[in-house]
């Protein structure tokens, strides 16, 4: 979800360069909550409420 590389690129791309600490800092949370996401639908996935999405 959080590629350093490309976000170095990203901040030189937009003028940010010198201060590509403030992009991953504004992006983790986004992450973080992302993965909450993933977690939850796999963890439904072993309820029946989302069990038929599994082959």
């Amino acid at each position: 979800m959080i590629s350093p590389q490309n976000l170095t690129i990203a901040c030189a791309a937009v003028g940010l360069a010198g201060r590509e600490g403030d992009l991953p800092r504004k992006v983790l949370p986004w992450s973080l909550g992302l993965l909450l996401v993933m977690c939850l639908i796999v963890v439904g996935q072993r309820s029946p409420m989302l069990g038929w999405m599994l082959p």
